[in-house]
């Protein structure tokens, strides 16, 4: 995929973010002092009533500029303090919906385009990896419960070139479901070719099957084994009603961000029991990541690869929402935790302290972002 192509996809996802605080800033009275596509240096800019429209050099993404919205101190703070228009004489009902908004926007942005590739894919998802159990509550998933993950060394299925995210279907013509079918399929069968027939869930047709021959060795319990480490996909129908069908944006994007929600927590919950920070750091992908994802589409996606795009782009959004709403400083969720403080105790915290805070939580972010960057290069 071209990295321009990349580039323009994230900073569409970057702008319509900081479209939704634009938007609301201007409806509940806000002052945007400057509305930028790129990052300076500045090319142009042209100001209309109260706000600078601006064309930057640095093509990624976009910013938005609020009157009062990034106070450092009590200095910055008493040039604001006098202007009805500023965000920091807004009520903190106002300032959460501000600052909400651009996780909102990226939400919506999701829910479109799911609402696109369902519509054109018979309200049908894709096969999406499964690293831990999950209860979709919405629509009608089917699990495929033999994918290959990975593969041991010397393993008979490697030597044959089985790969990862192929399906085994059928073990000498016997239809298998499990990882106890393919047990049973080739207990007792130690230096015997077996015959299997494969699924490449990668391929979106989901016709692209293949016979392979594999020479099964001796497993740690002394039986054949195929040396390879199974898991489970799940594709989700929203086409069994017309309700279904109308509402498979919304229910699609449910699924997912439960999903990803629920994933998270359990990543967490192994890296603090284990006390190990790879499964997170693992688990997570920085631009170059993110890029290899498109990349792979792109090279997999068959006749479906406008429609993989789509949903992989929804899929980002929504990761963008899910990210930016985390209580964590400098993110907005974070900025939403000090805006509930002041709602709660109608006591807004030291504008220095906050900012100080928010400096703490970018530094952080960005030495992560350079760590899974470094990650992702040599993964």
């Amino acid at each position: 995929m071209s990295i321009v192509v990349f580039i323009l996809i994230l900073s569409g996802l970057v702008i319509i973010h900081e479209f939704g605080h634009f938007i609301v800033s201007k409806l509940n009275g806000i002052t945007v002092e400057e509305f930028g596509l790129g990052y300076p240096p500045k090319i142009f800019g042209k100001k209309f009533g109260d706000t600078l429209y601006s064309i930057n050099l640095l093509p990624f993404g976009g910013f938005v500029k609020i009157a009062g919205s990034d106070i450092e101190d009590e200095e910055d703070e008493a040039m604001y303090l006098h202007d009805p228009k500023s965000f920091v004489n807004k009520t903190a009902w106002q300032k959460a919906k501000v600052i909400g908004a651009g996780a909102f926007m990226n939400l919506i942005l999701a829910i479109v385009l799911f609402y696109i590739f369902l519509g054109f894919n018979n309200f049908r998802s894709f096969n999406i990896p499964m690293f831990f159990d999950h209860d979709f509550k919405l629509g009608l998933p089917n699990y495929i419960d033999t994918v290959v993950f990975d593969m041991s060394e010397d393993s008979g299925a490697l030597k044959a070139g089985i790969e990862a995210g192929e399906a085994i279907v059928e073990i000498d013509g016997r239809q298998v479901l499990n990882i106890d079918d393919v047990r049973n399929a080739v207990s007792g069968k130690i230096g015997q070719e077996v015959e299997l027939k494969l699924l490449d869930i990668k391929d979106r047709s989901y016709d692209k099957l293949r016979m392979v021959k594999v020479i099964p060795t001796v497993g740690d319990d002394g039986d054949a084994v195929l040396g390879v480490y199974l898991g489970s996909s799940v594709s989700i129908s929203y086409n069994s009603s017309p309700g279904q069908r109308v509402l498979s944006g919304p229910m699609h994007a449910y699924n997912m961000l439960s999903y990803s929600l629920s994933t998270l927590s359990k990543i967490i919950g192994v890296s603090v029991e284990t006390r190990d920070i790879s499964p997170v750091s693992q688990s997570v992908a920085g631009p170059i990541g993110i890029y290899n994802v498109f990349d792979s589409v792109v090279k997999y996606g068959g006749s479906k690869v406008v429609l993989g795009l789509i949903d992989t782009v929804a899929l980002v959004s929504l990761g963008f929402a899910i990210t930016n709403i985390l209580p964590f400083p400098a993110l907005d969720g974070g900025r939403l935790v000090f805006i509930a403080i002041e709602g709660l105790t109608k006591r807004k915290v030291s504008s220095r302290i906050e900012a100080n805070i928010h400096k703490v939580g970018m530094m952080l972010l960005l030495a992560l972002v350079v760590l899974i960057t470094v990650k992702d290069i040599f993964r």
